[in-house]
Formats: structure tokens, C-alpha cells, sequence
């Protein structure tokens, strides 16, 4: 009888024990559990590379203490708080740590796609014209068709048009020479690129876009240069923004030191009446340079200024109504009262229609309405110098906004919105090497801006014989030339 009782005793304290060994694997799958996803978020952290080692430390540090803290408190022996203490701290560093590798893998993500090196291309779209009145339709283009000898790509275009009709180009000295035998019917069909379209409307009334029909409408798209030479810790970023027609409203240069904490921003007015790259010393206003082929507008700022430009960052006009709806709008404040020029309309260059009125002071802007404000310039006495700084200030109101608390919860949405603003040749390496950089040294680092400016009048443009407003530069180009060099030394 006493040797089963002992026997009994035995199995119960066997029972017991495997009970306590049971309950201890499952409160340390917990602890298990917790520790994998915290080394998992370590590991994305480090491969994101944006954050200073000393962060990367720190952080670390905190995850591993508070993962043996929560261990050691659910397994005391006794039942008290300490495990109930235990348990919630490690379901905050688990979920923590679940949230923040979602929102590294998207950051992850978002950089390398939209910084890795890649070829990039630019596109040029033609329009084949005829008179309206002809009553012509796309299957009747053949024959002679004019051309402006000095569009973008005129050569590969025509031989594009070939593939599919048989045309033989009789080329013209002046775009408004061609309109006029377009007009007069002594040419049945005209090859023209979108943005010299655009323009020769927005510039002349002697033409009317109601009297020409486009038959056919085609893309050609054209390798970027790239700079095999381009630097990583002194370097300049050509910022440009396109509107609807390929034209490029705006233009500004990032000179990036990193090693002195310093950037300096220069804006140009997109009137500024320079030479155009490889066309012997002739002029055209900046804003058309780009349709003159891909990086025009960067060679010229590189003449202009004597300095590399080693990357670019292009903004569309599209995109850019997209990202402020997106993001609910952004507050922009007005240093006048003013009401614009151009209509609340995209993708025309009408001024007729829906003007919007700005009171000076700050108020919400959507979409539309804040392109419309980063278009206007003839509502100022300054015209462009106002329209630079205007844009300045919508750039600086997007970024606060997109770093809100709003669009922070819709994460991985804001990345491919945003991914969708621009196009850019700057690569991985650059990003999050100035980023690690920034978070370092924030407070050592200098932003600084600044203007050129000019004399308003009327030159030819578009290397014909049609007029517009231009500027043309004065000196402050030469002081602009000497904060670019001192910067980058």
C-alpha cells in the first residue's frame, strides 16, 4: 500500500511537472515569436540603410532589452501582474515590430524601384496635320507632307510616318511659313511635334486650331544621355516641371554638398532667352528648350551657368494635380491678391473659361487649382520671378503634407502616388546615403536659394521668325555662376 502511494506521488509529481513544462513552452512561444519578428525587422532595417549607425544601435538595443524583460516577467513562478506585465509588453513589440517591417518592405520597395539605374527614355509626340476644310481622314495621308526642320527627332519621325504611309518630307526654314501654305492649301499635310502645336497657338492669332484637324497622332521616344562621370558627394540636380504640351514651366538647379551640409537652390525664369545645345549659338526661351530633345534644357543650363549637371528630376503637370487631390489639397499663401490669367483647365493652354481668384494670405488649393497658380506669372508685376517663388512654395507645401499623419496611415498608397510625380536618373546609392545624412547632421545642414533675373522684351523664338516675350539675362547670372562653385568646393 505504501509502495503504490509513493508510486502515485510519483507520476503526480511527474504530472506537475510536465503541467509547468507545458505552460512554459507556451508562454515562451510568445517570447519566440516575438524575438524572430524583432530580428526580421533589424534585418530590414539595416538593408533600408537610410537610418545612422548610432540609431540602428540604439533601436536595437531597446528591441533586445524589452524582448528579455517580457520573457522574464511571464515566467515568474508565482501569478502575478509581473505576467500579465510581461505578456503586453511583448505583444507591443511584436505588433510594432509587424507594422514597421510593412512599412520598411514599401520603403524598401518604393526606393528601389523608383532610384535603381535604368535606361531612361523621353517622349515626342507628333501630330499629321491638314486643313479642316480639305475634309481629309487618316487613310488619304500620302505624298508630300511639310516639315519644320527644326523639331525634335524630325528624321526618325518621318521615317516612323513611313512604316505605315508613304510620305516624302518637303522640309521648311519657318513654322509660320508652313502654316501659312498649310492655310492656303498649297500643302495637304503637315508634320508637326505636340509642343510647337501648342505654342504657335498660344502665341499668334493668325492661326486657329479650329481651322486644322490632326489625321494621325504618333509617339517617339528617345534615349536620355546619361552622365558617365557624374559625382556622389558634390552634385548638381536640374529640377524641371512639364506641362501638358512637353514644355518645361519650370526650371531650378540643386547644387548638393554633402560634405559641407549645404544645398543651394537657383531658380530660372522659363523665359530666359539663352542659346539652344548644338544649334550654333542660336536663342529660344528655356521653357521650349525641351523640345529640342531630351536633356535640352539641362545642356543649356549647363552652358549658362559653366557647371556639370549630373542628374535631373522631372515633374508633370498631370501628376502633379494627381498627388494635391490625393493628399486632400495643400495650404499655400499668397504675398498678393490676384486672379489668373489661364483658366481651371489641364492640358490646354486656352485662357478662357473659370479663372480662379487667390487673396493674399493662406488658403487650401486642390488640384487644379494649384497648377493653376504654379502656371501664373502674367498676374504679377514680377511675372516669372513671382511665378519661381510661387512654385517654391507649392513644392514645400506638398512635402509637408505628405509627411502628415494622414497619408502616413495610407502608406503604400502615398509611394505609388507619389512614384507616379516624377521621373528621375538619381540613383539608389545618392537617396539613402543623404537621408542616413540628414538624420545624422539635420541641424548642420544650410539650405540656401536664390534667383537670376533679367530684362523683359520680344526676341524671335522657336527658331523662326515668330516673336514672343522673353527675358534676357543680366548679371545676376554671373554672382548665381559663383554661389554654384563655391558651393560644390
Amino acid at each position: 500500500m505504501e509502495k503504490k502511494n509513493k508510486k502515485k506521488k510519483k507520476k503526480l509529481k511527474i504530472s506537475k511537472r510536465l503541467i509547468k513544462h507545458k505552460l512554459f513552452r507556451k508562454r515562451n512561444l510568445l517570447s519566440l515569436l516575438t524575438m524572430i519578428i524583432s530580428i526580421t525587422f533589424l534585418c530590414f532595417l539595416k538593408r533600408l540603410d537610410i537610418l545612422p549607425t548610432k540609431y540602428i544601435i540604439g533601436i536595437s538595443i531597446i528591441i533586445i532589452l524589452m524582448n528579455i524583460i517580457g520573457t522574464l516577467f511571464i515566467n515568474v513562478h508565482k501569478k502575478t501582474p509581473l505576467k500579465v506585465i510581461g505578456t503586453i509588453i511583448l505583444c507591443i513589440i511584436l505588433g510594432t515590430n509587424i507594422i514597421g517591417i510593412y512599412y520598411l518592405a514599401a520603403t524598401q520597395n518604393f526606393i528601389e524601384e523608383s532610384f535603381k539605374l535604368k535606361t531612361s527614355y523621353s517622349k515626342t509626340t507628333y501630330y499629321v496635320l491638314s486643313k479642316t476644310s480639305k475634309n481629309l481622314q487618316e487613310k488619304d495621308i500620302t505624298g508630300e507632307i511639310a516639315t519644320y526642320k527644326e523639331i525634335s527627332n524630325r528624321i526618325n519621325a518621318i521615317n516612323k510616318l513611313n512604316e505605315k504611309y508613304p510620305v516624302k518630307e518637303k522640309e521648311y526654314e519657318d513654322i509660320g511659313t508652313m502654316f501659312e501654305n498649310l492655310t492656303n492649301e498649297t500643302d495637304s499635310f503637315a508634320l508637326v511635334e505636340k509642343a510647337s502645336y501648342e505654342v504657335l497657338f498660344s502665341i499668334t492669332n493668325t492661326y486657329q486650331k479650329a481651322d486644322y484637324t490632326i489625321l494621325y497622332e504618333f509617339d517617339i521616344f528617345t534615349k536620355k544621355d546619361q552622365n558617365k562621370m557624374a559625382r556622389t558627394d558634390k552634385f548638381n540636380v536640374f529640377i524641371g516641371g512639364t506641362d501638358f504640351a512637353g514644355l518645361m514651366d519650370l526650371n531650378m538647379i540643386a547644387t548638393i554638398n554633402s560634405k559641407t551640409h549645404t544645398v543651394l537652390l537657383t531658380s530660372i525664369p522659363r523665359d530666359y532667352y539663352i542659346e539652344v545645345p548644338d544649334k550654333d549659338g542660336r536663342k529660344d526661351k528655356l521653357s521650349f528648350m525641351n523640345a529640342y530633345g531630351p536633356d535640352s534644357n539641362r545642356k543649356a543650363l549647363e552652358a549658362l551657368f559653366d557647371t556639370q549637371i549630373d542628374y535631373s528630376v522631372t515633374v508633370n503637370s498631370d501628376s502633379l494635380v494627381t498627388v494635391v487631390d490625393y493628399i486632400g489639397g495643400i495650404e499655400f499663401c499668397s504675398d498678393y491678391d490676384f486672379t489668373t490669367t489661364h483658366a481651371l483647365v489641364n492640358n490646354s493652354f486656352v485662357d478662357y473659361g473659370k479663372k480662379l481668384t487667390i487673396h493674399k494670405g493662406c488658403q487650401t488649393l486642390n488640384g487644379i487649382e494649384t497648377l493653376t497658380v504654379a502656371r501664373e506669372r502674367n498676374a504679377f508685376p514680377g511675372r516669372d520671378r513671382v511665378r519661381q517663388q510661387n512654385c517654391q512654395k507649392i513644392m514645400i507645401a506638398i512635402f509637408k503634407k505628405l509627411i502628415s499623419t494622414d497619408t502616413i496611415l495610407h502608406y503604400n498608397e502615398t509611394l505609388n502616388t507619389l512614384d507616379s510625380l516624377y521621373e528621375t536618373d538619381v540613383p539608389k546609392e545618392i537617396i539613402t546615403s543623404t537621408i542616413k545624412d540628414i538624420l545624422n547632421n539635420g541641424n548642420n545642414w544650410n539650405i540656401q536659394t536664390q534667383s537670376v533675373n533679367g530684362v523683359d522684351t520680344f526676341e524671335k523664338v522657336h527658331l523662326s521668325n515668330l516673336t514672343d516675350w522673353v527675358m534676357i539675362p543680366d548679371d545676376t547670372v554671373i554672382q548665381a555662376k559663383e554661389e554654384i562653385k563655391k558651393t560644390l568646393n
